[in-house]
Formats: structure tokens, C-alpha cells, sequence
């Protein structure tokens, strides 16, 4: 598996959800929870809207979608109100404040 730099770990603060793009231009949003990171595909497994306003739902393991309400698990990337909607979560490595993500 090959591993791209997206940034450093302060680039994504605690408990932030950003969208960014791959440099093939595939868009993938970071979720800093409670310092850990994890990395899901950017668009909503439904209807293809980019996850930019996700948010983390409170002391939980899930993220909102911001277009349907329905809440992802951030551990498999299902989306719990309709499980076979599954978005793409991609490894993440920390190597010297730098975040990679393997492709």
C-alpha cells in the first residue's frame, strides 16, 4: 500500500472534520476526534454531496451527514440508518507530524 502526505497533525485541530482533496482530486474529509484520526471518503454514499459541514456527533464514534442526517461510524464507515450505504475509510499513519493516508 502506498502512503500520500495530506498534512501536518495541526492541520487538523481536535475534534474538526475537514474536507480536503487527494491529489488524484478525490475528496476525503479528516476527523480529528478526541486526537484520533480517521479518514473517510468526502461524499455522502447516498447521494454523492461532499461532506464539508460534517460534524462529529458529541462524544461518540460517529460523524453527521450534513445533507441527510444520518449518522456514519467512524470505525467502518457505515452509515448506521441505512447499513448497506458504506463510505470508503482509509488507513491513516502518523510519521513526524506528518499525516499520511494509504491509497
Amino acid at each position: 500500500m502506498k502512503y500520500i502526505r495530506v498534512g501536518r497533525v495541526e492541520d487538523f485541530p481536535a475534534n474538526s472534520c475537514q474536507v480536503i482533496s487527494l491529489p488524484d482530486g478525490e475528496p476525503v474529509v479528516v476527523i480529528n476526534l478526541e486526537d484520533e484520526l480517521h479518514v473517510l471518503e468526502g461524499r455522502c454514499s447516498h447521494g454523492g454531496h461532499s461532506l464539508e459541514r460534517t460534524t462529529i456527533v458529541e462524544s461518540e464514534d460517529k460523524v453527521l451527514c450534513p445533507w441527510h442526517g444520518w449518522e456514519i461510524d467512524l470505525e467502518r464507515g457505515v452509515c448506521l440508518a441505512a447499513p448497506d450505504h458504506v463510505l470508503k475509510k482509509y488507513p491513516v499513519r502518523l510519521e513526524a507530524g506528518e499525516v499520511l493516508i494509504g491509497r
